[in-house]
């Protein structure tokens, strides 16, 4: 089943239909603000093959300028239950979910709005990415998911923090390989 309750952190083991739902939460998507998205990417653990994650889709939006976002008919959005997140505040970054269930806030997909092509694209697609091509350190990192979802099962916001520093690395390490080739 996909979906979390507000500041629910569980994991479950990896499920090929993952892939199948982003396909089909990114056909959504175009059909109501594909006008102003330059591309949409699978991200975050669901599109990390065999590892588990938290059962909800991470969906990459790209736009040409951020304020972009700006022009996305937030009411076609909300008849396909997507509500911005006005409470999270990143920058660089504007944040949408799909909720289930609006009582329990149970949260289904994170849409990340970011400029095409800008750091968080390029972050959060190299994440994606070397995990893909190095197995042993998308265990590394699943291994570690698991360890923090026991230690912060009812805070979303540690059990994202903690494992902030892995992720850096990764990226970096990533930013190496490419600047290699």
């Amino acid at each position: 089943m996909l979906g979390l309750d507000k500041d629910v952190v569980a994991l479950t083991a990896y499920d090929p239909k993952w892939k199948v739902l982003f396909e089909q939460e990114k056909v959504l998507l175009e059909s109501l603000i594909g006008e102003h998205i330059v591309d949409i990417q699978h991200i975050g653990s669901t599109a990390i093959e065999g590892i588990a994650a938290k059962p909800m889709i991470d969906v990459l939006i790209g736009v040409q300028a951020l304020d972009d976002a700006k022009k996305f008919d937030k009411y076609l959005l909300r008849d396909a239950d997507i509500y911005q997140l006005g409470r999270v505040e990143v920058e660089g970054k504007v944040v949408y979910a799909k909720f289930s269930d609006l009582e329990a806030l149970t949260k289904t997909h994170v849409y990340h709005v970011v400029e095409h092509k800008g750091d968080w694209w390029q972050q959060h697609t190299l994440f994606r990415d070397y995990l893909n091509e190095h197995p042993d350190v998308a265990i590394e990192y699943e291994t570690l998911k698991k360890e923090l979802a026991v230690k912060y099962p009812n805070n979303e916001r540690y059990y994202a923090d903690a494992k902030k520093a892995f992720v850096d690395e990764v990226v970096g390490l990533a930013e190496k390989e490419l600047s290699a080739k």
